[in-house]
């Protein structure tokens, strides 16, 4: 063989040998790609059959559901139930348990908690050595989301068990953040008895929030869940070494300090079970039989049913509570047993103050009656809202003069509560003194579906409901009313006539950097708001129920201090803030009411007997109204500037006897609110000319007027019953001369006598303005039908006691008035424009 050939088998050879040896290494190569497709198969079935039965066994963290806890304004625990389950279970969130407590469970439980995705393998296969080589369980592998999963469904402890726990751990790590996990556990740890998580375990053991617990406590709640039944804080020498030994652990491990570590281990506790708060047990127990959300009236959600954040004040309840508490004791002497409060804050509407009762425990006295949503007679607290919405009508002013004296309304003769009259009277006067009469004959005008109306825009109830149903003596109490009711209509005085539903709830927190904005630029508003801006809120704020002028026209005659409703004890009204108030009195002396308010807050105050009782010296003036003051005396009043006249109001003279535009005769003149355009503005006719003989004891017509001997006489135009009134009271007058008997101008049988217009009045209207003149009569007994005439056209025709409205056309016009048997009478008079 040549040497190039055998060079060239030589080369085959080598490259053959080359070529086997790499194929010899690839080998394995391809074994490793296999291997590395088969585990990602598996792990890609694996996670797919891990989201199938995640999705068809979802995890429910909060299926046990918690303890629903009510907070105040501030933020603090002011009541508190029992979970569905009888269980004190109160949810916290991270930033409300302490830093040390965290670090000190996770290094107890799971030290390897933020590193492992709910399951670790490594503890596992520890303790599946441990366990086997000893042949008994000696240590767990179970992680803080495993006992999560443990917490979530009870279950014994099996190896199916353990396979279900491993399964919802890693379900949770998919679902929840670490701290989110962290949180969920420390709110179900088991406590013993019927306590479970950490902050119901800090409230009840230690009487603190978990972010205020010492080192001593948080190794103290750190062990217990361990065995809860035997580490209880009543089992002290067992407790004791357990947290001791525990103490030193977590010293050795930095989470207490070396001071901190001695200090613990010299801590005492008490063996004692501190209660949960039950401030405002009425309203807690209201707002937890609310539904699952809470809603302000803007739709807006508010409230899980576990957290319930109030509007309270907790100062001010507990205050509140300890003042009507102790006053009520003063009352039962005298067989007066029960009192309900609530407070409203003006600018937001927000409930304060919510006292239901005296005392929730009292059985005797049947405490867990709510007073402020109990339906009672009002008594005459309606009557501001009455004089309000007949302002509104332009039937009164404050100066105008009513009489007060003894009249039938079809059967009904209502009496004063002190049973005597004041014959005339202005409409002040009347409200100040809350005289009845005058009342119901301002009902009686005003129209009872007109306040039926007004109320029910106010939320009243009971009023509502029964409308078709009420009559005259609903202004006196002849009605059915709550404290709360009654409260809010106040505080709708004090918006300027604008009605807005009371909030007891406050916005979750969830949304607490959104409220903490909104309130911040409230609270610079309202420093800057000047008073005026209290009577004149914006109309998208709530439902007007009257005119912002009516209700300042309120508000003053409410503040007057000359009034009988003053308590006989002026100890309370030393440093009385500036308020309106009026007081009420139901019928059998059942119900003693107080309401008052400023620009700042609205406070209503009942007292009585919750079964009806009625006792002789029950009434608002004496039992109601001391306690008003004493509430007052109690809040921040932040304002201390009055409620400034609105835009719709004005200042004008009048005649001080009637209350009407002055006329030449009027000397006597005073000054009073009124709203322009709708209060009366009828000339004054206290004074009418009469013609007498000279002596003046005999008066004539122009029909029987002699050619000399006469002169002209001005004599008060007293109303028929005001005349009657100072006839039977034997009151001096000065009264018009009897007629010229021999006159042939007059007849047997009368005529219709129109009453609600004056003859040869003057009428002023403003210009451009619709306004209507009221007609009314008084028949002869038997009369049943009359017929309405203007300027001898026909009107209308009518009952003999209904009124109709005319509209008021500029010029000199002629009313008749005939009955159904022919007779008539006539009055003339003129309508002129401002």
């Amino acid at each position: 063989m040549s040497p190039m050939r055998a060079k060239k088998k030589s080369m085959s050879l080598i490259k053959a040998r080359e070529k086997a040896s790499a194929s010899a290494n690839n080998r394995p190569r391809l074994k490793l790609k296999r291997w590395a497709f088969v585990i990602l198969a598996v792990l890609v079935l694996l996670s797919a059959v891990l989201l199938i039965l995640d999705a068809l066994y979802p995890v429910i963290p909060d299926s046990k559901g918690y303890s629903t806890i009510l907070y105040s304004n501030d933020g603090e625990i002011i009541h508190g139930f029992l979970s569905k389950d009888d269980k004190w279970r109160i949810r916290a969130e991270i930033d409300e348990i302490s830093e040390d407590l965290r670090k000190a469970i996770i290094f107890k439980e799971d030290r390897h908690f933020y590193y492992h995705p709910g399951i670790n393998l490594i503890s596992i296969g520890r303790a599946l050595y441990n366990n086997s080589t000893s042949g008994k369980r000696t240590i767990g592998a179970s992680t803080i989301t495993m006992q999560l999963a443990r917490l979530i469904s009870p279950a014994e402890r099996t190896l199916t068990s353990k396979i279900r726990e491993a399964f919802r751990a890693l379900q949770l790590e998919f679902h929840y953040s670490k701290d989110e996990i962290l949180t969920m556990y420390m709110n179900l740890l088991p406590y013993g008895g019927n306590i479970e998580g950490v902050k119901a375990a800090s409230m009840i053991y230690f009487g603190q929030l978990p972010q205020e617990l010492s080192p001593a406590q948080i190794a103290m709640l750190t062990v217990i869940p361990n065995n809860p039944n035997v580490l209880m804080p009543a089992n002290r020498s067992s407790l004791t070494k357990k947290r001791n030994y525990w103490i030193k652990q977590l010293g050795a491990r930095n989470i207490f300090t070396a001071e901190e570590t001695e200090d613990a281990l010299n801590e005492d506790f008490e063996s004692v079970r501190y209660g949960i708060p039950r401030i405002a047990p009425h309203m807690a127990i209201r707002l937890k039989k609310s539904t699952d959300r809470i809603y302000t009236s803007t739709d807006r959600v508010y409230n899980s049913t576990d957290r319930i954040y109030t509007s309270l004040d907790l100062q001010l309840q507990s205050k509140v509570e300890t003042s009507m508490r102790n006053y009520v004791k003063t009352l039962r002497s005298l067989q007066i047993t029960n009192a309900a409060v609530l407070v409203v804050n003006n600018r937001t509407m927000e409930v304060e103050a919510y006292a239901g009762s005296a005392g929730y425990e009292e059985e005797k006295y049947s405490g867990q009656v709510d007073g402020i949503r109990a339906v009672r007679s009002p008594g005459s607290t309606l009557k501001p809202a009455l004089y309000m919405l007949a302002f509104d009508k332009g039937y009164i002013s404050t100066k105008t003069i009513v009489s007060d004296v003894p009249v039938n309304f079809s059967g009904y003769r209502p009496e004063n509560y002190d049973q005597s009259y004041r014959g005339k009277v202005s409409i002040e006067q009347a409200l100040a003194l809350s005289l009845n009469v005058p009342a119901v004959d301002l009902l009686d005008i005003t129209g009872l579906h007109e306040l039926n109306s007004m109320l029910g825009k106010a939320d009243f109830d009971w009023i509502s409901k029964n409308k078709d149903k009420t009559g005259l003596s609903l202004i006196l109490g002849g009605c059915g009313a709550t404290l709360e009711e009654l409260t809010g209509l106040y505080a709708a005085f004090a918006n300027g006539g604008v009605y807005n539903d009371l909030k007891f709830v406050k916005p979750d927190e969830s949304n607490k950097q959104e409220n903490q904005s909104n309130n911040t630029v409230t609270k610079t508003d309202n420093s800057k708001r000047k008073v005026n801006r209290v009577m004149n809120p914006s109309e998208s704020e709530g439902i007007r129920i009257s005119s912002p002028g009516s209700a300042y026209m309120i508000t003053e005659i409410l503040t007057g201090l000359q009034r009988p409703d003053l308590p006989n004890d002026y100890r309370e009204t030393a440093n009385l803030p500036k308020i309106a108030w009026k007081t009420g009195t139901s019928y059998g002396r059942r119900d003693a009411w107080a309401i008052g308010y400023n620009a700042d807050y609205t406070v209503g105050v009942w007292t009585g007997n919750f079964d009806g009782t009625g006792v002789p010296e029950l009434n608002g003036t004496d039992c109601a109204v001391p306690l008003l003051f004493m509430i007052f005396n109690q809040l921040k009043i932040t304002n201390t500037d009055w409620f400034a006249s609105t835009p719709d109001a004005d200042f004008r003279l009048v005649c001080s006897e009637t209350g009407m535009v002055p006329d030449t005769f009027c000397h006597n003149r005073v000054m009073e609110t009124f709203l322009p355009g709708i209060s009366p503005s009828v000339r004054c006719s206290h004074l009418k000319r009469v013609f007498t003989n000279t002596s003046e004891t005999v008066t004539y017509c122009s029909e029987c007027l002699p050619s000399s001997g006469y002169k002209s006489v001005l004599y008060p135009a007293y109303s028929p019953e005001l005349v009657s009134y100072y006839e039977e009271m034997m009151i001096p007058y000065k009264r018009i001369p009897d007629h010229y008997e021999e006159c042939t101008a007059l007849f047997e049988e009368k005529g219709p006598l129109i009453t609600s217009l004056t003859d040869g009045a003057e009428y002023l209207v403003f210009a451009g303005r619709k306004q209507n003149l009221m007609l009314k009569s008084s028949c002869m007994n038997g009369t049943r039908t009359v017929y309405w005439y203007i300027d001898k056209k026909f009107l209308k025709k009518s009952g003999p006691n209904e009124t109709v409205y005319l509209e008021a056309v500029k010029g000199n016009h002629t009313v008749t008035c005939s009955d159904d048997r022919g007779r008539s009478s006539s009055i003339s008079f003129k309508v002129s424009l401002l």
